[in-house]
């Protein structure tokens, strides 16, 4: 059994373009970058956008290898693939064996939306690689968010890996005593989930009124507003990032609607 040494939290350090980015500007490629994915028809534009995220990973040393879930987003755009190439029967007939009928436009359907899936969660992996919650919290703060919604959104995205971690704990601690998930019927299920949540809920419980406890011995939200230690600031890089995706953006209305 693999042991495991602590939360895992996605995040890569480094000090490439994308990490020096500031948060929101990332966020803001993030939002435009999936409207535009979803927004375009023509799949080969789809492609060529998914192409330029996966050179993406290895221009900024990010380990695609080891981003979590990607086999299972990988099998299911297959599928869409080949759902896409053997239902759809427009354009002209690239191929015929019993049958299933193979066609240009059924191929590019197939190819749209899996590059349009892959695209979209490409772009999500970049921005999670690359950006520490706290930074992010801090960017939406000094935009204006109140700290305590940002307080909240730190806590959560710093909690989930420790959830996730006590997860595994209950979990195989349950095996070791002869617990079998494996088998059985709904009545079955539902005792097992009741058996696994409740020492989940009791942990949750029990950290909420420690971290309450802390935040009223620290007198949390006495004041309106509040300082930072660490202050994310926008650089030249992120108003040059801001004016290249306005720029794209207009070149892309332009083309549509010229």
């Amino acid at each position: 059994m693999k042991r495991r040494h602590g939360p895992r939290i996605m995040t890569y350090p480094g000090n490439s373009f994308l990490h020096q980015l500031h948060p929101l500007v990332k966020l803001v490629w993030l939002v435009a970058g999936t409207v535009f994915v979803f927004a375009t028809q023509n799949a080969w534009v789809v492609t060529g956008v998914l192409l330029l995220i996966l050179l993406a990973f290895p221009l900024n040393r990010l380990p695609l290898r080891h981003a979590r879930g990607a086999i299972f987003f990988i099998s299911s755009a297959a599928m869409l693939f080949l759902v896409q190439v053997l239902f759809t029967r427009t354009g002209t007939t690239l191929l015929r064996v019993g049958p299933v009928t193979i066609t240009s436009g059924g191929l590019q359907a197939g190819l749209y939306v899996a590059a349009r899936l892959l695209s979209v969660i490409g772009l999500g992996y970049l921005f999670v690689f690359t950006t520490e919650p706290n930074a992010l919290a801090y960017g939406l703060m000094q935009a204006g968010l109140p700290y305590r919604y940002g307080f909240a959104l730190v806590t959560a995205l710093r909690l989930a890996p420790v959830f996730e971690q006590e997860a595994q704990t209950v979990y195989q601690a349950q095996l070791a005593r002869g617990i079998a998930y494996d088998r059985g019927g709904l009545k079955r299920f539902l005792t097992l989930a009741r058996q696994f949540f409740l020492p989940l809920l009791v942990s949750a419980l029990g950290k909420v009124d420690a971290l309450a406890v802390s935040m009223e011995g620290r007198c949390f939200g006495k004041y309106t507003h509040r300082t930072f230690l660490h202050e994310t600031r926008f650089e030249r890089r992120d108003i040059v990032a801001l004016m290249l995706l306005a720029t794209l953006l207009i070149a892309l209305g332009i083309t549509k609607f010229a």
